[in-house]
């Protein structure tokens, strides 16, 4: 029997994208699913937009956030949630129709997690880039170390693994969604579909640079203090070379090798590894390095990425 699935989209002052991501939530879900869009003390017509939509389709519910935050507005979704399983929409972003079919057939046992690739778009429409995800498990939970390629509205999560590990957790915002990872890879596997599903819209007015660099120093002590699930790192060094096959017929395969390495990179110089361990992902490096560095289409690649990085620190930079 195919899961049910619940849409959870907080919203805060969203009136001017919600006629156009409501029906994109209508056409994602299945008769089956439920909408729930929880309205976090928005004083435009937020409230009045959903509660029209929902006279016409049973599906969608909206609730009121008791206390304001994002924090709170997910905590109170994953409590009123039918189904077991949540997929998370943000209200400005634009998703593929096929997003949750695409999820949907990687629910198996152990898996609580599923996320996806994706990509960027100005204001303007304009593209900033893609970003690779890592596909398989252990590489998922690694890449959390960079907490760039697992995007929170991408995911496609277990309510009940959520609950396990004591949901949202206010003291973690604005990392909220980075500490949740972190906290389930001790408790079920996060894998990723490797198909941009997610256009992640960017701009100056919802990434302030007050609130990125918060962001940047809660995500920072959260690697301290609950750091990456050390029998996912010893895994991924152990199966290094079965994941780069893993991404052989994959778009951006060369990108999402490079990230990989890049995450254990960060890993050796944040974490403190058993001895043998280190020594062996130190040396698996070195070699990648040197059997790497010659390649012309690996060369292209990390430009690339190193060029789409800084189209995104424009974008969130421009006045």
């Amino acid at each position: 029997m195919e899961s049910r699935v619940t849409a959870l989209m907080p919203v805060k002052n969203g009136a001017v994208f919600l006629k156009k991501s409501i029906p994109q939530l209508q056409l994602s879900c299945k008769t089956t699913d439920e909408i729930l869009i929880i309205d976090d003390f928005s004083d435009d017509n937020t409230a009045e937009i959903v509660k029209d939509a929902a006279r016409t389709d049973q599906r969608i519910r909206l609730l009121s956030n008791p206390n304001p935050g994002i924090v709170g507005a997910l905590n109170l979704g994953l409590s009123e949630a039918s189904n077991e399983w949540i997929a998370r929409f943000d209200v400005d972003d634009n998703y593929e129709v096929c997003r949750l079919d695409e999820q949907r057939v990687c629910i198996s046992r152990n898996v609580i997690g599923i996320f996806s690739d994706y990509d960027f778009f100005s204001e303007a429409l304009s593209y900033l880039g893609t970003i690779p995800s890592a596909i398989d498990s252990d590489a998922v939970a690694v890449s959390l170390i960079s907490s760039q390629r697992t995007a929170h509205p991408s995911i496609l999560f277990n309510r009940g693994s959520v609950l396990e590990v004591g949901g949202y957790q206010q003291e973690d915002f604005p990392a909220e969604d980075l500490s949740l990872w972190l906290r389930m890879s001790r408790v079920g596997k996060l894998i990723s579909i490797p198909k941009v599903l997610l256009h992640y819209r960017l701009s100056a007015e919802s990434v302030t640079g007050t609130k990125r660099q918060a962001s940047i120093l809660k995500k920072s002590s959260l690697i301290q203090s609950i750091g990456i699930n050390p029998l996912n790192v010893e895994k991924a060094s152990s199966k290094l070379e079965q994941i780069f096959e893993v991404y052989k017929p994959e778009s951006f395969s060369n990108e999402r090798e490079i990230l990989l390495i890049r995450d254990l990179i960060m890993i050796l110089r944040t974490h403190k590894l058993p001895e043998k361990s280190s020594k062996k992902l130190k040396s698996q490096l070195i070699a990648y390095v040197a059997r790497n560095l010659p390649s012309s289409s690996k060369t292209k690649s990390l430009i690339r990425l190193h060029k789409e990085k800084k189209l995104r620190d424009n974008a969130r930079n421009f006045k």
